[in-house]
């Protein structure tokens, strides 16, 4: 695969609009929506965490049958139990192939994209591509869908000479096409304990045979699924990190364990003790907003009770009981900072999930609480991010997904504060990504991408949502509808998105290569922002031995001289000529395509040469430059000029 480059020049184009302004609030977005503060490039974040996937994956019985059907036939159906990591085996027999990582593209339903009853598109084969296409979680009717599709699929796929792996549902039928029936590889449970050792490993921890061979450690690891002892592997980290430095591995093992076993921290119990609405109150909402402060935990433990239609006992405040004690009778107390937590390790997770399975009725109450968090007091953006977080992976453990929805719809209203939009955006974020519902999330963002007149903050949001989270997973859907925000009405969603589309591209040729495919410039309001987002992702650098990219390159060099003026495309020509003048060896090819484009607009050469002049100004080095520009223009073809669409 060729090696990507990266435009780091500072020449190059930037568009920015009338209008009013959401920068500050658009960094904001993204790095709520991420939910990561590394501020890494989403792009190279997702090749680094099937990297260090791989690093911790522990062959489970029957990947090697697995990998010879992949290497033989180029398409493997791998079908496990729940639990037992057959995503996981999936994406990892993927990245060993060469460039795997790289190459790697997860395949969604075809529906969510549009209305339409077909369920993969061929176009996303791209040559030598490793696809992964999950169907353990799809509807019955979609499964069929899919594996009606999947022989003529696999078919394109060998002949691009790619990669598919398929992870079958739990319950599978056997009645597909024979074809495929050969390609069934069952994988097996893998082993717990070296599960465990390999995301210790991860985290610098290298317990010995002794420290592991505990008899709760092995009940827990004999039934757990693969999740639960990554889980189990991060408490143990999270407990070091805390721990004192005498303290060991026995010591950081008893408190992820205790964290995880019923006794006498079970909730039920505990809650029989809780006679009043006000310390259940106060018990959930210190569950929900651990770690806030006590005012916060006060003033939300108060409107968690008016939002569940409580009736207030009224009492003259020096009557009242004091707040740690009341703190005392949920076990809960605050630290020096005056933040409040549970005594007992990962009590609050237990207690949200025992209020929500155990209080169905009390999911709606809840949804108009959260929603009013950016009154709740002294409550800071990562707690209130946090309980975002929280109350989010509540919904889609059971769903349905909707309640979620319509929160992320009423925090992107036109009126929306700061706080909101962040808000927002984390919820869209948890929901796009999960294996189950993220399709019902990205369904909804098509949908509302595709509305030039989309409420300008909801539309920033889903600019962030896509370029920071969609992306990472589903690059094509987030392009898509990046491309489709970039056509909006408002100037500044325009650069946003414009913005987005030159990040997720920039360390991604295979994106890149395809935005350029989908955009089709031409002289209606809708070609011409696709010509505003070619001049501000081109580069001349990029593929630059591609020759099918060269003239790709030409038609929207060609169509951005005729439909955009000079003030529109002579910083990014000017970008582009720096580009080119910085690597000698790609000079000729990038020339020769702004060549061609003037070539077919000789109308437009005239403006090209002059701006190239004056980009070259009295450096004779830059002069040669454009004297290679008036040969390769003198010398080109005049082809037909591709029609606009």
């Amino acid at each position: 695969m060729t090696t990507s480059s990266h435009i780091d020049s500072s020449h190059g184009p930037v568009n920015s609009g009338s209008g009013p302004q959401y920068i500050s609030y658009y960094q904001d977005i993204r790095a709520s929506a991420a939910n990561d503060r590394s501020g890494r490039d989403p792009r190279r974040a997702a090749v680094e965490e099937l990297r260090s996937l791989r690093q911790r994956f522990v062959s489970p019985p029957g990947s090697d049958r697995a990998r010879r059907l992949l290497e033989d036939k180029r398409a493997v159906l791998l079908h496990a139990r729940p639990g037992h990591g057959a995503v996981t085996a999936a994406k990892v027999l993927l990245c060993e192939l060469p460039q795997g990582a790289r190459r790697f593209q997860e395949l969604v339903d075809q529906a969510e994209e549009e209305d339409v009853g077909r369920a993969i598109d061929t176009d996303h084969v791209d040559e030598g591509a490793a696809l992964l296409l999950d169907l353990s979680v799809v509807s019955g009717s979609r499964y069929a869908a899919f594996m009606a599709e999947l022989p003529g699929f696999l078919e394109v796929v060998r002949e691009r000479d790619a990669w598919l792996v398929t992870v079958l549902p739990g319950e599978w039928r056997t009645g597909f096409d024979h074809l495929l029936q050969g390609l069934v590889a069952p994988l097996g449970r893998p082993d717990a304990l070296d599960v465990l050792r390999a995301h210790l490993r991860e985290h610098h921890i290298c317990p010995s045979p002794s420290e592991l061979a505990g008899e709760e450690l092995g009940l827990l690891l004999e039934k757990a699924t693969m999740a639960e002892v990554a889980d189990l592997a991060q408490g143990i980290a999270s407990a070091a990190e805390d721990a004192s430095s005498e303290s060991g591995f026995g010591s950081w093992l008893s408190t992820a364990l205790t964290a995880r076993r019923p006794g006498m921290d079970d909730v039920e119990k505990h809650l029989a003790e809780l006679h009043s609405g006000t310390q259940r109150a106060l018990l959930l909402a210190t569950a929900l907003l651990h770690g806030a402060r006590t005012d916060t935990i006060h003033e939300a433990a108060i409107r968690l009770m008016r939002a569940a239609k409580h009736p207030e006992v009224v009492a003259p405040p020096l009557q009242h009981r004091t707040l740690s004690a009341r703190l005392s009778d949920i076990r809960a107390a605050a630290d020096t900072a005056s933040r409040v937590q549970f005594e007992a390790p990962a009590y609050d997770d237990r207690v949200r999930t025992y209020f929500w399975d155990n209080y169905p009725q009390l999911r709606a109450p809840l949804g108009h609480w959260v929603s009013q968090a950016t009154e709740f007091p002294a409550l800071g953006t990562s707690d209130r991010l946090d309980l975002v977080t929280r109350f989010a992976r509540e919904c889609l453990r059971t769903g349905p997904p909707q309640e979620l929805g319509n929160l992320a719809e009423r925090w992107t209203r036109s009126s929306a504060s700061k706080e909101e939009l962040s808000m927002a955006a984390r919820a869209l974020g948890e929901g796009v990504a999960h294996s189950r519902y993220g399709s019902v999330f990205r369904h909804r963002l098509y949908a509302w991408a595709q509305d030039a007149a989309l409420p300008t903050p909801r539309a920033h949001v889903l600019i962030g949502v896509c370029s920071e989270v969609l992306s990472r997973r589903f690059p094509d859907q987030a392009m898509v509808r990046l491309r489709h925000l970039s056509r909006h009405q408002q100037p500044d969603v325009r650069e946003a998105a414009r913005e987005a589309l030159s990040r997720i591209t920039d360390s991604d040729d295979r994106l890149y290569r395809s935005l350029l495919g989908r955009l089709r410039p031409g002289a209606d309001p809708r070609g011409r922002r696709d010509v505003e987002v070619f001049l501000r992702v081109a580069d001349p650098l990029r593929l630059r031995d591609d020759s099918d990219l060269h003239t790709l390159l030409a038609d929207h060099w060609t169509a951005a001289l005729a439909h955009t003026p000079r003030a529109g495309w002579e910083a990014p020509l000017c970008g582009w000529l720096d580009r080119a003048h910085s690597e000698p060896d790609a000079s000729p090819a990038a020339l020769g395509i702004l060549a061609a484009a003037c070539a077919r607009h000789r109308a437009a050469f005239s403006a090209v040469y002059a701006a190239a002049c004056a980009w070259a100004g009295t450096d004779q080095f830059r002069t040669r430059t454009v004297d290679m520009l008036w040969a390769a223009t003198r010398s080109a073809p005049s082809p037909r000029t591709p029609a606009s669409p």
